[in-house]
């Protein structure tokens, strides 16, 4: 009996509102009332606003289209982790267990010439390590902007001085996925494979780099 109540009532709100809803104006629609002089009734006009809720509250595409959020001549500096590991050959990358490595963290700056190609520069330190400067790079920089999904996945190459465990040089390649909050501030995470001039006392020449972070963009 009470259910039967419940759905009566439940029933004749619904027909109320929907009568309400009718006889109102439409949500986006503005009531304008015409003053008369002759003492007749004034007469309303309705008419749809252009710009609805939905105009006013989602802006993603318009801002992407006005405003990209990758650019050209544009400069990122980079704050991260890291994460450091010995490698056996780069067919089998990656194989170092998590618990064999060095963890640390680094930063980095990066410059655009176009939306697509551009220079960067970083340095880490990583715990364990005989030096506080683990290395010093550089890369030549290729991105893909995806706008509509605030990403960018972007592929790099070169090399640099590595200073510990004793002073060499080393080339590298890598790929990373950037996602942009806005047009000045984004995540982004990367790896590397690192090729030593010089074999490693483990026996290995060869080294692993995992970097995310925080991507400020000027």
């Amino acid at each position: 009996m009470k259910m039967k109540s419940l759905m009566l009532t439940a029933t004749a709100t619904l027909l109320l509102a929907n009568a309400a809803r009718a006889q109102s104006p439409a949500y986006g629609t503005t009531t304008t009332t015409t003053a008369t002089t002759d003492g007749t009734t004034p007469k309303t006009y309705i008419w749809n606003d252009p710009k609805e809720w939905w105009g006013e509250t989602v802006t993603w595409e318009t801002d992407i289209k006005n405003k990209p959020l990758f650019n050209a001549n544009e400069l990122n500096v980079d704050l991260f982790g890291t994460f450091l590991a010995s490698e056996r050959r780069f067919k089998s990358f990656p194989n170092t267990n998590i618990r064999h490595g060095h963890w640390g963290g680094g930063v980095g700056m990066n410059y655009f010439f176009t939306r697509d190609l551009g220079i960067g520069a970083d340095t880490s330190f990583q715990t364990g390590a005989s030096d506080f400067v683990d290395h010093v790079g550089g890369n030549i920089i290729a991105r893909i902007p995806i706008e509509v999904l605030r990403t960018a996945p972007y592929v790099f190459a070169g090399g640099g001085r590595k200073f510990d465990p004793i002073d060499q040089w080393f080339g590298d390649v890598g790929a990373g996925l950037e996602f942009r909050f806005n047009r000045n501030l984004g995540v982004f995470g990367d790896a590397r494979y690192i090729w030593l001039d010089k074999i490693l006392a483990n026996g290995t020449r060869d080294q692993a780099l995992l970097r995310a972070g925080v991507r400020v963009a000027f």
